[in-house]
């Protein structure tokens, strides 16, 4: 059973990455860690910021933090 988890685990892992899921576990971190003291945005609002970044084009580059 051992090796079924671990292949499930890296499954889980892979489609996770792909999809984009950690990308709001890093943000988390990112914010804890380099803004202290500021607020975290809710999975809803970083993904609606995330849209409006994606899409918004500033001077030629993408709008972002730091």
């Amino acid at each position: 059973m051992g090796r079924a988890l671990r292949l499930y685990r890296g499954v889980w892992w892979y489609l996770r990455e792909v999809s984009g899921e950690t990308a709001y576990d890093r943000y988390v971190e990112h914010a804890r860690r380099d803004h202290p003291g500021e607020p975290v945005m809710s999975y809803r609002e970083f993904f609606r910021e995330r849209q409006k970044a994606r899409y918004a084009i500033e001077e030629g580059r993408l709008k972002g933090c730091c």
